[in-house]
C-alpha cells in the first residue's frame, strides 16, 4: 500500500546536495533560475522537509541525541565511557557534530545546507513570488511558514547539540570570499525562531491534505516546547556576560550555554500552546484527530505491508519515507541502532530475523537505569511493549514469522542448550507442573535433550536487582535460555551471568554489553532482506504523549500541582494493562512483583484480570522524597526539594514514555539536569564510585564493582565544535582565528 505523504527530494545548490529522493538519480540540469518559477520554488519547499530526517537517516543521529542521556549506552566502549578519543573536537564527537552541522569532506549534506535551502525558498517567496506565490497570498504564507519551521526545527537541533551557533538569514549561490561565520546567542537564536514560529501559527492551517506537511499543531507543539525551554534556562542567566558572552575558562560555561533569553511570561505561552495541541488533538476534549493511541504499543507495531499505525492519530509531526528501502541520502537508518545481538543457536534463533529487526555494526542498548525507570514492570505495559523481552524459537529460515515453525526438540539441526540432569530434576519437580504453554505440551525435561523446539521461547531476559536475584538453580532450569540480571548462587551475587555459560565466563559492564534486552520500537519487517539497513518506517517526531509532559512541567513549574498530576495521569492511563490483556511469560512468572498477581494471571495466557492504572496511578507522593514511590524513582542528589525532584519525575516519565525516540535527551539537557542524571544513573559513563551494587565476578576494572567507568563531565552536555570546521574559520578580513579568538569560538572545555 503506498503511502501518500510529503516525499522530500535534495537539489543541487551551491552549498547543498544534488540527489533526487526516491532514485537517487544526478539532477544535473537545474540551475539557480529554476527555482525561481512556481514549480522550482515549490519543490525548494519540499527537499527543505529533508531536515526533518536527519536525527532518522545517519547513525550519527543517535550517537548525538541518545549518547549523553542517562537510559541509553552506546555498544562502543569508547563512546558509552565518554572517552576523550572519541569526544574532542578531533574525535567521532567533533565528526557527527561536523556531518549535523553539515560540513562533510565530500559533500555538504546536513543543517547549514538546509538552512540555506531554506533561506533560498524564503527569499524566492518573499522577493520574487512567482506564479501562485505572488497570485495567492495565503499559498504563499502557508509555503513560507512551512519553510520557517523546516529553519527553525534545524536551528534548535543545533542549539541542543552545540549551544551558541552561527545564524545566517541570508541565502549563498556561491562559496563566500572568507570564512568569517560569528555565532549568535542561544537566545538571539530563540528569539528568532519563536518570531518566525508565531507567523507560521498565524498562517498554517489544523491538517494538510499531504502528510506529513507542516500543521499548525506541531509549530504549537514545538512553541510550546521553545517557551518551556527558554524558562528552563532563566535560572542560568548568571553565567552569561552582561554583552551574551561566556567566560571559556568558568566551570559553569556550560550551564550559561543554556541561557535563551526571557520573554514576558514563557510558562504562560508554554501552556497555552500545549493547551491549544491538546485541545485539537485530545478526543476527550473534543479535538479533531483522536488523541492518544489507546494502546502504547499501537504507536510502534505494524504488520508486513500495513502502514495502519503510521496514521495514528497521536502523532502530531513525523519523518516520513516511502516503501523504497534506499529512501535517498537520508534514508531511514534508525532500524539498525537499537537492536540486540540475539542470533545464537543455543537458543535456537541462529540468524537474523526481520520479526526482530536488525543488528548492523554498533549500536545503543539501554542502561540499568533505562530498564529500573520503570518502576513497576508488571503494571506499567511501556516496559514490555518498549523492549524485546522475549524471544520466540524460530526456523533457520530469515523470513520466519515471530511464533515459528521452530526445530523440533529431536531435530538434527537443533543446536539449543541441552537439559542437564540437575536441570531436568529441578523443572520436572518445581516448574513443569505450573507451566503451561501451549508449545510445551505438559511434557518433562528429559537430560541431554534439548531444551527449544517448536513455538517455545528461545531467549528471555530479566531485568532484577541484586535485593530481587534469582537462584541459579531456577535460572539455568527454566525451559529456554534465560538472560537475568542478577544470579544468586549460595552467598554469592552474580551480575549480568546465563543460562549459557552456567557461571562459567565472566561477564560485566564492558564485557558482552550487546545482548540485553532492545527496543522493540523501530523494527521494521517490510524490509526485503535483514541486510539492509535502511528502513521505510516512518517516525514520530511529535506526538500528544509529549505534548501532555510538556504542559504537567509548565504546570509544576507555576506551583499548580494538581493540574500536573492530571496530564500524567492521561499517560498513566494509556500505559495500565487493561482487562484480559496479556501480559508476557517471564514478566507473569518470574520478574520482581509477579508473587503479587493472582494465580490465573500467572497462567498461560497471563492475561490481567483487572486493569492495572490504580497500581500506577500518579500522586504527589511521587516525589515527596520520604514514600517508597519516591525512592524507586532514585533521584539524584541534587534534587533535594519536592520542587526539583517533580521535575526529575517529568524527565523520568519521559524515560518510560520516550525510550530511543531521540528526545529524552533534549529534554534533561535544556533542562539543565543532564549531568546530574547521567552522573548518578549511567554508571558507564558516571565518574562516580560506590553509586552501585556490587558483584563477586567483576575481573580488574570490568564488571559490576560498584564504581562508574566514565568520565562524562560538564562539557560534555555539548558537542565541541569539530576541529576541521575551527581550521576553516577566519576574521572578517579573511586573516586566520588567533588562538584568544579561537578560544572563545570554540564550547569551553574543549581548548
Amino acid at each position: 500500500m503506498m503511502k501518500k505523504y510529503i516525499l522530500p527530494i535534495l537539489f543541487l545548490l551551491p552549498l547543498s546536495s544534488c540527489k533526487e529522493f526516491l532514485e537517487e538519480k544526478m539532477v544535473s540540469t537545474i540551475t539557480q533560475d529554476y527555482f525561481e518559477t512556481e514549480k522550482g520554488a515549490e519543490e525548494l519547499v519540499v527537499a527543505s522537509y529533508n531536515t526533518l530526517r536527519w536525527k532518522y537517516g545517519f547513525m550519527e543521529g543517535p550517537y548525538l541525541f541518545e549518547t549523553g542521556t542517562d537510559i541509553t549506552e552506546p555498544t562502543d566502549n569508547n563512546w558509552a565511557t565518554i572517552s576523550p578519543a572519541v569526544w574532542a573536537p578531533t574525535g567521532e564527537a567533533g565528526s557527527y557534530a561536523n556531518n549535523l552541522m553539515g560540513y562533510y569532506a565530500t559533500q555538504l549534506l546536513g543543517s547549514y545546507p538546509i538552512i540555506n535551502d531554506c533561506n533560498k525558498a524564503i527569499e524566492i517567496i518573499k522577493e520574487k513570488a512567482p506564479g501562485k506565490f505572488g497570485s495567492d497570498k495565503a499559498y504563499a504564507n502557508q509555503r513560507l511558514s512551512e519553510v520557517y519551521f523546516l529553519r527553525s526545527w534545524t536551528f534548535y537541533m543545533l542549539v541542543t547539540q552545540l549551544g551558541d551557533v552561527p545564524m545566517p538569514l541570508r541565502s549563498n549561490n556561491s562559496l563566500p570570499a572568507v570564512f568569517n561565520f560569528p555565532k549568535s546567542t542561544s537566545a538571539q537564536v530563540y528569539s528568532r525562531i519563536i518570531a518566525d514560529l508565531r507567523f507560521a501559527h498565524e498562517h498554517l492551517p489544523v491538517s494538510q491534505t499531504e502528510r506529513g506537511r507542516i500543521t499548525k499543531g506541531a509549530v504549537s507543539h514545538l512553541l510550546a516546547k521553545l517557551y518551556l525551554q527558554r524558562a528552563q534556562g532563566q535560572e542560568f542567566k548568571q553565567y552569561r556576560n552582561a554583552d551574551g558572552t561566556i567566560n571559556p575558562g568558568d566551570a559553569n560555561a556550560h550551564l550559561g550555554l543554556l541561557f535563551k533569553g526571557e520573554g514576558t511570561g514563557d510558562l504562560d505561552s508554554a501552556r497555552i500552546f500545549a493547551t491549544e495541541v491538546i485541545d485539537t488533538y485530545a478526543s476527550s476534549n473534543g479535538g479533531q484527530f483522536g488523541g492518544l493511541a489507546s494502546n502504547y504499543w499501537d504507536l510502534f507495531k505494524t504488520a508486513r505491508g500495513d502502514w495502519s499505525n503510521e496514521g495514528n492519530k497521536e502523532i502530531i509531526l513525523q519523518a516520513s519515507y516511502g516503501n523504497n528501502l534506499d529512501n535517498g541520502r537520508y534514508g531511514m537508518r534508525t532500524t539498525a541502532a537499537f537492536t540486540c545481538d540475539y542470533t545464537n543457536a543455543a537458543w535456537n534463533i541462529p540468524s537474523k530475523t526481520w520479526a526482530y529487526g536488525l543488528r548492523k555494526g554498533t549500536g545503543f542498548l539501554p542502561s540499568d537505569w533505562g530498564y529500573d525507570v520503570f518502576t513497576d514492570k508488571i503494571n506499567d505495559s511501556r516496559f514490555e511493549k518498549s523492549f524485546q523481552i522475549e524471544y520466540v524459537s524460530a526456523s533457520f529460515d530469515n523470513a520466519a514469522l515471530q511464533d515459528g515453525p521452530g526445530l523440533a526438540y529431536t531435530d538434527a539441526n537443533n543446536k539449543s542448550l541441552t537439559w542437564t540432569a540437575d536441570e531436568a530434576g529441578y523443572f520436572n519437580s518445581h516448574i513443569q507442573a505450573g507451566y503451561n504453554r501451549p508449545s510445551w505440551g505438559g511434557r518433562k525435561a528429559v537430560a541431554g535433550q534439548r531444551k527449544i523446539g517448536q513455538g517455545d521461547l528461545g531467549l528471555v531476559f530479566l531485568e532484577n536487582t541484586k535485593e530481587t536475584a534469582i537462584d541459579i538453580s531456577e535460572a539455568v532450569a527454566q525451559p529456554y535460555v534465560l538472560y537475568p540480571r542478577w544470579v544468586k548462587k549460595g552467598g554469592e551475587y552474580y551480575y549480568r551471568k546465563t543460562g549459557v555459560d552456567r557461571l562459567s565466563s565472566n561477564t560485566g559492564l564492558l564485557i558482552g554489553r550487546t545482548i540485553r534486552p532492545s527496543s522493540r520500537k523501530f523494527i521494521d519487517p517490510n524490509r526485503s532482506t535483514v541486510d539492509n539497513h535502511f528502513g521505510t518506517r516512518d517516525v514520530a517526531i511529535f506526538r500528544l504523549a509529549e505534548t501532555y509532559l510538556i504542559r504537567a512541567e509548565v504546570y509544576g513549574r507555576q506551583g499548580n500541582y494538581s493540574a500536573a498530576i492530571e496530564d500524567i495521569n492521561v499517560l498513566r492511563a494509556r500505559a495500565a494493562y487493561k482487562t484480559g490483556e496479556s501480559r508476557a511469560e517471564v514478566l507473569a512468572r518470574l520478574y520482581p512483583g509477579s508473587e503479587n498477581l493472582a494465580p490465573a494471571e500467572k497462567s498461560y495466557p497471563y492475561a490481567a484480570m483487572t486493569d492495572t492504572y490504580s497500581k500506577i496511578k500518579v500522586d504527589a507522593s511521587y516525589w515527596d522524597g520520604a514514600s517508597a514511590k519516591s525512592r524507586l524513582e532514585n533521584y539524584p542528589p541534587e534534587a533535594n526539594s519536592a520542587a526539583r525532584r517533580f521535575i526529575h519525575f517529568i524527565y523520568n516519565e519521559y524515560s518510560r514514555e520516550f525510550n530511543s525516540e531521540q528526545i529524552v535527551y533534549e529534554g534533561i539537557h535544556h533542562a539543565g539536569i543532564q549531568l546530574e542524571r547521567v552522573l548518578h544513573h549511567n554508571q558507564l559513563a558516571s565518574s562516580k564510585t560506590g553509586n552501585w551494587p556490587v558483584a563477586d565476578n567483576p575481573v580488574n576494572a570490568n564488571g559490576q564493582n560498584g564504581n562508574g567507568k566514565g568520565v562524562f563531565k560538564a562539557k560534555d552536555t555539548f558537542k565541541p565544535f569539530p576541529q576541521s570546521y575551527i581550521n576553516m574559520l577566519t576574521d572578517e578580513k579573511g586573516a586566520p582565528l588567533t588562538t584568544d579568538a579561537i578560544r572563545n569560538y570554540q564550547n569551553p572545555g574543549y581548548n
